[in-house]
Parts: structure tokens; C-alpha cells; sequence
């Protein structure tokens, strides 16, 4: 069977139809490629987060308890309840990142989106923003702590909070996974206060450039056995990451259905969102595969093998813009995209080894932008960017600049077979040279320019100047630019963008003189001439009743052509939540007017819905039709996963195509995932043209393991995010470094990839698969190890992570001594009593000092002692005051080993009598 056929099965199929509609051609873009390098923030505990606040509550979920000992923090609107903690209990998919102050997952059957970004303020549940007042948040070592009244508006729950009992109860407003799964609240976690005693609460492992260091793969295999051509198929995809020439290197080499190599991609970067190279602040420069910046009229973003550099924010961009977004997409996935929850297009079909959408709208303000992978396994995973769009404005004197050059449309590594009577797309194989510049005149006025030397259209190259200013006016923000080229085509383009009513909205005037081609509008590249064009978009959320909000999105375009030709567009994208099921629906209207001939108008639609039944089985569905010039269905898609066990899936599909050719098809699949890989068996059945297919694909990840020495074998993920290999041992000379003789510490938990792993006996593990974020923190865990007198570091390693590079962690464990002092005094009578409240300090002779007071009765219990020499002294300036002294030197040693020392006794005198 065809993979036309068998593509039915897939929901893509449906919102593929987004696409072709026309509502997203080729146009202007911010590359935001790799994903997610938005976040700078470094988490730092806030001064609430301490022990003197520390609270300890029992939590009630509908009177069952779900824990006794949630630790909370006392704040004056009520305790600060921990986000991470509380999900794990509760079994809610979200993610917790305190390094960069982002909570983000989704919640309920419908999966409903949920973006906490602390740095912004934002706080999104679906389409409803909420508000954030002082001191609802707090952000703390290893989690993000609010407040009752807003994490109600984040989980589906209401809370009463009882201070006297110390009791949190809530009620839950819709069915929870933790109340499908009773059966695993004996294996909760054990809370740990967000607390550490160490005085460095982070170790913070610095991951230098390197010249070069052995690299990771993603490894996909995909054959397949048809009754029709080809009757036997293999491809596979391989990408690779690491360091190389000090810099963070990515490779990708995929096959054709006759596994020859047919595509490549080789990528040289470096990014730092804080700026590099001291004055030049470069926050990303990149060589290989890259892509051009693209003008705000004139030149679109193209790619190519070349070089680009940028100072400006990775993950910023002007309204009057439009963004292309691009990442990994493996064999055999499909993409959703989803702006502010309403789903504006999808993909199915890898091109070189990636998902790539182009000409992405954005509203004024924050854009939460989802894109939601699903596998051929039943994987789902769900990658969040936050952008902020602006009105292009810079502080008075800052300076951003932009600049790229590729020859355009061609790989570093060119593996095409091209066919001699194939026609290329304009400018392939032409050198595509984009630059820009920003600069802050004033507090309310920015002033761009721009050049470019390119060819749009086939007509030869073509090089133009841009200029242009950037301001408010009456609360609107507004864009006006001027564009020339050689050949004597002018364009011009103003551009306002407000809120008015609420309501995020946008308009944009060109008109265009002289043949002048504007390729950052959505058909500007297609060679036809254009004498003006016309943008209007609405994006609001509807409130029908109560708290329910229904994110709209609405966009009209108008082109008029040279010729006289004109041509209407209009989109209508709409999302929301019915019970447990997220519905999205779309419809595309386009009306072509010829110079001469008839009107025609086109108007189709897409219907998709998606579930979490029971929190256990996955299913989307897509219905795609037309409604003009006649009404019709197009296509149907179903499919369903559902897990049976922990490591096995199963999976059933169904499509169906209407129209001429009207066909019915089958899928059903076994999905296993072991620890070194993932394998998948499928097999499709077609009637009536009796077609079927049979497919097997193993993924894996081939990870190296710089303490082992050699390569392991993971699940994938490795080459496409960061990577950590940690050794803990005893330190027993405490230099912090494994020498030969130290032993390795067996157990050592460490918490942050796709789940819990521990050192072996060897003292080693390796975590992958840790993204490609600003930073990645992983938690370490002793409670299964059977060292009682020890010290170790902090228990949060925070690393930045590059793709496909292993970072090396050694964690030391020092041994500890403990010992019980008792500080007496004779009295007149003869009578021992304890001295309390007596400052005493444990001098080290190697270095270093701990000082502690005695309690009432005259002890003091100094733990945590390296291994050394020790003596005993009374505080200077205490024993001055008070005239007293240790009638003998008190001494003692800490092995190495560590452990409890006998008790110790002192005497103290004084110089004159004492009451």
C-alpha cells in the first residue's frame, strides 16, 4: 500500500490541509532554529524560602490524604505551596524548571496548555491569561513555589487552606490522574524540603568549547514490505552532535526509500543569550546550513550553506514580522503547531530530517507557541517557546545588527540526484547576502536600515536598500519602511499594530512601483508583480459565559497585481474544550479575480479533536472537507494508543478518503520501548484495493560515556540535547578529585532525564536526552545510599546543556566525623554541672573553623568534621569577658573514614568566683 494510503491514518493528514489553503506561503521570518534558547534566568531563592518560613503540611485530595508532610512556606497571602512537588503527588503533567522560572505542561483529559513564566509574568491556562500579583510567586533551588489563590487558576482544584491544623484540602473540580491510580500512592515520593544546608545550594559545572569531543547519534530504521512499489523499502535518519572546532557541531544525514543517502545537513554554532566576544555582543553565530536574516521589506529569511551572525535577542521580534520556526522531526513523527493555543498548521512529512513552518503571524505582547510531536510508538512530547513580539523599538542608544550570507537553496553536503529536466526554484545556487541594522535614536523613535543582494524571481540578481522608523502613535505601534532596488522598483509599507477593545490587532499597507517584488509577504516571492497589498488580523478570546475563553484568530489579505488581477484570502482559526476533548477548527477562503475570466472562490476546512481518555488512551481525530464551489468531505482520520504495561503500546487507526478515488484503511501496531531503544511494528490493510504494508522501525541513541570509556546504548534523544555522565566516590583525601584507591559509591539517584537512574557499581551513570534549553539541572538523591558519615555537594547540578555533548560531573563524597562535646564546671561544693551557652570552636590544623554554643546542659554536638587534626577553643572574646578557660588542651582526630568519635569532656575554670 501506498504511503499516500497509509498517511490517512495520520491526523496530520487533516491539518496538513493548513498549508496547502494558502494561508501560510512564503513571506518574511525571525529564525528561532534551534528551539527553546529563550530563557536567561537563573533561578535564585527568594528571601521567603527559608527555614525560619518553613511549614509542613497535610495534604487532603477529596479526604483522601496524599501526603502528611508537603513543605510549604509561610507567606502573607498564605502558604507558598510547591508547583513540582504537588504534580508529582497528584500525577499532573507539568514540568517544574526552576533554572529558568517556567512551569509548562498540560492538565486534564483535553490537555489543556499551562505556561507559568516567572521572568515575563505570564501565567496561561488554554487561552485564558491571568494575572499575577506581588508575592503570588516565589522561585526556590529545585522548584516554583505559589501561592493557594493562583494555583487554583492553574490546577482544577479548590483549596481551603486550615492554618491551625496545617492542613491543605482540596477538592478537584474534574477528574485527576492520581484518582485513577490510587494504587500508586504508596509509591509517592518522599518530600524533601527546598532547602539545602550546603553554603553552595547549586554546583554549577561549567562546559567549555572544546576542540573536539566524541559525538552522539540518533539513530531511526525504518523497512517496510508493501503490495505496491516499492515493494520493499528501508530508510533511515541519523543525526549527530557534539563538539568540534570549539564549537557545538550538529550533523544529519537521511535516506531514500532504497536506503542511499539523499539529504545532509552540517551546522557549526555558538549562542549565548547574554552576548559574546566582549563589545560585539554576538548572542548567536552560526556556519554551515544556516539561514538569513530577513528585512522587514524586500528579502525573506532563505536558506543555504553560509554563515549568519546576530546580536539580537534569540527569541524577540517585531509584530510587523512574521517568524519561521524550525526543528528535528525523526522518522516516521508529525508536528503540530499550536500560537496561544489555537492550532494554526501541522506537518507530516520530514524535509532534511525537519519540521518547518514559515510565515508564522504572531499577536503585540507574549506568544506562547506549542509544538506538539506525536511518534509512530504513541509518543507525545510538547516543546514550548515564549516570544516577545514588540512594535521593533530599542532603548535610546542600543544598537542591534543582523547579517547573513548563503548560497541559497544548497547543502554543505549536496546528495541530490537532480534530474536534468527538473526546473529549480528562483536563486538556487545564488548567493543570498541580508544584513540590518536597529539603533535607538531616541526613547520613542528607532531608525533601521537594511541591504540585500538576491534573486527573487528568476529575473537575475537583484540588490536593494531599506530604510526605515519605528514609534507609537496614540498608543499604536507603527512601522513605516522604504525599500529601492537597481532595477527601479520602489516599495513602501506602513504597518500599526494595537489592542484596542482588547482585541490584538494589526494592519499593514504596501504599494509597490516599478516591478519591485516583496517576498516578506505571503505570495510577494512568486514572481508576479504587485502593485499594492493589504493585511488586516484579529486575534481575541471569546467569553461565552463563566470562566470559559475560546481563543479566534482572523486574518484577511488582499493583493492587487500589475496585470490588474486581484486575489482575496481569509482564515478563521478557532480552539477550545469541550468535557475532556480539545476541538480546533479552521476555514480558508480564497477568491481569485482575473483581469479576464470568471471569479472563482474556494472555501475549505478542517475539523481536529484530541483526548486523554482515563489519563491511559490517546486519540486525535481529523475531519478535512470543502465547502465551496461544492460541499464535500475529503478525509477522515483516527487513531488511538493505549499502553499495556509499562513498556509495551498498542495502536489503532482508521482513514478514510472521499471524493473519486473513495478508500478505506486499517492500521494496527505493537510499540515497545526498551532501555536501549524503541521498536515499533505496524501493519496497514487497504480496501477495496486490497493494498497493505508492513513496517518495523528501531530507534536508539548512541551515547559516549567518557568515564566508561566506550559507547552506551540509550533511547533517542541524545544527539539533539545535552548530555551528563556523573562518577561519585568517596573522597578520602578530600582533594575532590577520583584517585585510584577511592572507592565508588553505589546508588546515587539522580533525577532529570525521561526518569530516575542511579551509579552502578562502578560508581557511574549517564543520563541523556537533557535538551537544548539555556540551561539543565538534574537532582541528585542518597537515600539508598548506605553511607551515614558523609558529605557531598550540592544536591542540584545546573550545566548548559549543547547537542549531543556528554558532560563529566565527578561528585564527591566526603567522609564526615561526629563528636559529642560536654563542657562541665566543678562547683564549690564538688558538684559537675554543665556550662550552657558556652561559644566553642573546632579548629581544623589542616584549615578551617566551625564554631557552636553549648546547650543547657553544657553539649555540643559538632557533625560534618573533615577528616583531620581538631582542637578545642572557647571564643576569644567570650572567654575574655568572662575570665574562663579549658584547664587541659582537648584534642582529637578524624579518621578518614569518618564516623562517630567517643564523647569528650571538658573542664572549665575561672579566674575569679562565679554566682
Amino acid at each position: 500500500m501506498s504511503q499516500k494510503r497509509s498517511s490517512n491514518i495520520a491526523l496530520a493528514i487533516a491539518v496538513n490541509a493548513f498549508l496547502s489553503s494558502g494561508a501560510f506561503a512564503q513571506g518574511p521570518s525571525l529564525n528561532v532554529q534551534p528551539p527553546d534558547t529563550s530563557s536567561t534566568r537563573t533561578a535564585t531563592t527568594d528571601p521567603v524560602l527559608n527555614d525560619d518560613n518553613l511549614l509542613l503540611f497535610e495534604v487532603l485530595l477529596d479526604r483522601i490524604s496524599v501526603t502528611e508532610a508537603l513543605p510549604t512556606y509561610a507567606s502573607p497571602k498564605g502558604p507558598l505551596i510547591p508547583v513540582g512537588e504537588l504534580s508529582r503527588l497528584l500525577d499532573v503533567d507539568l514540568t517544574v524548571s526552576a533554572g529558568t522560572g517556567r512551569i509548562t505542561g498540560t492538565i486534564g483529559e483535553a490537555r489543556r496548555s499551562v505556561l507559568v513564566d516567572v521572568k515575563t509574568g505570564t501565567v496561561r491556562v488554554a487561552a485564558q491569561s491571568f494575572d499575577v500579583a506581588p508575592g503570588d510567586i516565589a522561585v526556590g533551588l529545585n522548584d516554583i513555589f505559589v501561592t493557594p489563590t493562583l494555583l487554583e487558576k492553574i490546577l482544577p482544584v479548590e483549596i481551603t487552606v486550615d492554618p491551625r491544623a496545617l492542613r491543605i484540602i482540596m477538592k478537584a473540580l474534574e477528574q485527576l490522574p492520581i484518582q485513577l491510580r490510587l494504587d500508586r500512592l504508596d509509591r509517592l515520593r518522599e518530600l524533601q524540603p527546598d532547602v539545602d544546608t550546603n553554603k553552595s545550594t547549586v554546583l554549577r559545572v561549567k562546559a567549555p568549547h572544546r576542540l573536539f569531543t566524541l559525538p552522539s547519534f540518533d539513530v531511526a530504521l525504518d523497512t517496510a514490505v508493501g503490495s505496491e512499489p516499492p515493494k520493499f523499502s528501508r530508510r533511515y535518519d541519523i543525526r549527530a552532535g557534539g563538539d568540534l572546532l570549539f564549537t557545538g557541531f550538529q550533523g544529519y544525514i537521511g535516506s531514500d526509500d532504497k536506503g542511499a543517502p539523499s539529504t545532509a545537513r552540517l551546522l557549526f554554532e555558538r549562542r549565548d543569550p547574554q552576548g559574546m566576544f566582549g563589545p560585539l555582543n554576538i548572542s548567536r553565530i552560526s556556519g554551515g546550513d544556516v539561514f538569513t536574516p530577513a528585512l522587514t521589506i524586500g528579502a525573506r529569511s532563505s536558506g543555504g550553506r553560509g554563515l549568519s551572525v546576530t546580536t539580537a535577542p534569540l527569541e524577540q521580534t517585531t509584530v510587523f514580522q512574521r517568524v519561521d520556526l524550525r526543528g528535528e522531526l525523526p522518522l516516521g513523527f508529525d508536528v503540530e503547531l499550536y500560537v496561544n493555543d489555537v492550532l494554526r498548521s501541522g506537518q507530516q512529512t520530514p524535509v532534511q530530517g525537519r519540521y518547518e513552518f514559515r510565515d508564522v503571524p504572531l499577536v503585540r505582547g507574549i506568544n506562547v507557541i506549542r509544538v506538539v510531536s506525536y511518534g509512530p510508538r504513541g509518543e507525545r512530547s510538547e516543546e514550548v517557546r515564549v516570544i516577545s513580539v514588540g512594535g521593533g523599538q530599542l532603548a535610546k542608544g542600543k544598537v542591534t545588527a543582523e547579517f547573513g550570507v548563503v548560497q541559497e537553496n544548497t547543502p554543505v553536503v549536496d546528495l541530490s540526484r537532480t534530474d536534468p529536466l527538473t526546473v529549480s526554484s528562483a536563486g538556487t545556487g545564488d548567493l543570498r547576502i541580508v544584513a540590518s541594522l536597529a539603533y535607538g535614536l531616541t526613547e520613542g523613535l528607532t531608525v533601521t536600515g537594511g541591504v540585500a543582494s538576491y534573486t527573487p524571481s528568476g529575473n537575475g540578481i537583484l540588490r536593494l536598500g531599506t530604510i526605515g522608523a519605528r514609534t507609537s502613535l496614540l498608543g499604536f505601534a507603527t512601522q513605516l519602511d522604504l525599500a529601492a532596488d537597481d532595477k527601479g522598483g520602489v516599495g513602501v509599507a506602513l504597518g500599526l499594530s494595537g489592542r484596542p477593545f482588547g482585541i490584538s490587532t494589526l494592519y499593514r499597507h504596501s504599494e509597490y512601483r516599478g516591478g519591485f517584488v516583496d517576498e516578506t509577504i505571503p505570495r510577494g516571492g512568486d514572481g508576479r508583480a504587485l502593485k499594492r497589498f493589504d493585511e488586516l488580523t484579529f486575534d481575541l478570546a471569546l467569553k461565552p459565559f463563566g470562566k470559559v475563553s475560546i481563543p479566534l484568530s482572523l486574518r484577511a489579505e488582499r493583493d492587487e497585481f500589475v496585470d490588474g488581477s486581484q486575489e482575496l484570502t481569509g482564515t478563521a482559526r478557532v480552539s477550545g474544550s469541550i468535557s475532556s476533548v480539545m476541538l480546533s477548527g479552521g476555514l480558508d477562503f480564497t477568491r481569485t479575480m482575473p483581469l479576464v475570466g470568471d471569479t472563482s472562490d474556494r472555501l475549505t476546512g478542517v475539523v481536529t479533536a484530541s483526548t486523554f481518555a482515563l489519563f491511559k488512551t490517546q486519540i486525535r481525530a481529523a475531519l478535512d472537507y470543502d465547502v465551496l464551489p461544492d460541499l464535500q468531505l475529503r478525509g477522515l482520520g483516527v487513531t488511538a494508543d493505549r499502553p499495556i504495561g509499562d513498556n509495551i503500546s498498542a495502536r489503532l487507526g482508521y482513514g478514510q478518503s472521499f471524493g473519486a478515488s473513495k478508500e478505506s484503511t486499517a492500521q494496527a501496531g505493537l510499540n515497545f520501548r526498551f532501555p536501549f531503544g524503541d521498536l515499533a511494528l505496524t501493519g496497514d490493510y487497504a480496501l477495496p484495493s486490497n493494498n497493505w504494508r508492513i513496517a518495523l522501525q528501531f530507534a536508539f541513541s548512541l551515547v559516549p560515556n567518557p568515564l566508561a570509556g566506550n559507547y552506551a546504548i540509550r533511547r533517542s534523544g541524545a544527539a539533539s540535547g545535552g548530555n551528563l555522565a556523573l562518577q561519585a566516590f568517596v573522597d578520602g583525601n578530600g582533594n575532590g578529585v577520583f584517585d585510584t584507591g577511592e572507592a565508588p559509591v553505589m546508588g546515587v539517584a539522580v533525577d532529570g532525564g525521561a526518569k530516575r537512574l542511579s551509579t552502578d557499581e562502578n560508581g557511574q551513570v549517564l543520563v541523556s536526552g537533557l535538551g537544548y534549553a539555556a540551561t539543565a539541572r538534574v537532582q541528585t538523591n542518597l537515600d539508598d545510599v548506605d553511607l551515614p558519615y558523609v558529605t557531598s555537594p550540592p544536591s542540584i547540578i545546573e550545566f548548559t546543556p549543547r547537542a549531543g555533548r556528554v558532560v563529566t560531573v565527578y561528585y564527591p563524597l566526603k567522609p564526615q566525623g561526629e563528636v559529642l562535646v560536654k563542657l562541665l564546671f566543678r562547683q564549690p561544693g564538688g558538684k559537675l554541672v554543665g556550662l550552657s551557652a558556652v561559644r566553642l570552636r573546632a579548629v581544623r590544623a589542616e584549615g578551617g573553623v566551625i564554631e557552636l554554643s553549648t546547650e543547657y546542659d553544657g553539649s555540643v554536638v559538632f557533625g560534618n568534621l573533615q577528616a583531620g587534626s581538631y582542637t578545642l577553643e572557647l571564643d576569644p572574646e567570650q572567654a575574655a569577658r568572662l575570665k574562663m578557660r579549658v584547664s587541659e588542651p582537648i584534642r582529637f582526630v578524624v579518621k578518614p573514614e569518618g564516623g562517630v568519635l567517643p564523647d569528650i569532656k571538658g573542664m572549665i575554670e575561672f579566674d575569679r568566683a562565679t554566682p
